[in-house]
């Protein structure tokens, strides 16, 4: 996400004046994104919200921030998955601290950190793998997006990619440890700037992913009218790289949101 400063001129001699929806879609109305999707007055861009029946509670995937967010029936703030920068004392203290297999904490410094671990940027979906959670260990799988990757733009669009990742959180030592990765491998051809999905399938103990927006990234190729999308589907038997199944997509004109499995015995009854 290409992040700025948002100024907004104000007129004030209409103060008390109802705006009309043709004020609001004017080419120089001063209200910025009438949509509501931008960074200018969309702070959080919550995209996911998943039910923890253990503790009921509520992770939330809060793009805006690059932030999984854990919240209790109370409103308080449980835990965070995202780089420990910019936190207020309060949240900060409520930022998890990422290790390695073995439990040693891996240093991490401007949102960079050592060895294969990061953060989520952007992200979509982030959800509590249930069947494979126990008490106080909770694996979420997310979709790592990717833009803003290290709270920067890369020198070369080229250079962002997206990535389907878990994480075991341990809730009790408030530290993070990232099991699973697939997607960095495949650069910028797989890179999804917005959208997509990953989620665990119980049935079948394997890993659903879905790039929805690959090739969308591509804003040279877009703006001179040569962008192609190319959606890619993928089963990955969990917690290897073992493929079971991918398609690829194309189509100009179609973005892809979702993908959802369908118990098609089920959904006919």
């Amino acid at each position: 996400m290409d992040q700025g400063a948002v100024c907004l001129n104000v007129d004030a001699t209409k103060a008390g004046h109802t705006a009309s929806k043709e004020d609001m879609e004017g080419p120089n109305a001063p209200f910025g994104d009438v949509t509501g999707v931008g960074p200018g007055r969309n702070w959080a861009h919550i995209n996911s919200v998943n039910y923890d029946a253990t503790d009921d509670s509520i992770i939330l995937s809060v793009r805006n921030q690059s932030a999984t967010v854990k919240i209790g029936r109370d409103k308080q703030v449980k835990w965070i998955i995202a780089s420990p920068e910019g936190w207020n004392k309060e949240l900060a203290s409520k930022v998890l601290t990422p290790v390695d297999a073995k439990g040693n904490k891996i240093k991490c410094e401007n949102s960079k950190c050592e060895g294969d671990f990061d953060w989520t940027w952007t992200q979509h979906t982030s959800y509590k793998i249930n069947e494979k959670s126990k008490p106080g260990k909770v694996h979420v799988s997310v979709f790592d997006n990717g833009d803003s990757r290290g709270m920067e733009q890369p020198a070369m669009i080229s250079m962002k990619y997206s990535r389907a990742v878990e994480y075991v959180v341990d809730e009790k030592n408030m530290t993070v440890q990232q099991v699973w990765e697939f997607g960095k491998e495949r650069g910028f051809e797989w890179y999804s700037p917005i959208t997509s999905v990953v989620e665990y399938q119980p049935k079948t103990d394997s890993m659903m992913i879905y790039s929805a927006t690959a090739g969308l990234g591509d804003v040279k190729a877009f703006r001179a009218g040569k962008a192609q999308l190319t959606p890619f589907l993928h089963e990955f038997k969990y917690g290897t790289k073992d493929s079971l199944l991918e398609m690829k997509f194309i189509d100009s004109n179609t973005i892809g949101y979702r993908a959802l499995s369908v118990d098609l015995q089920s959904a006919f009854k």
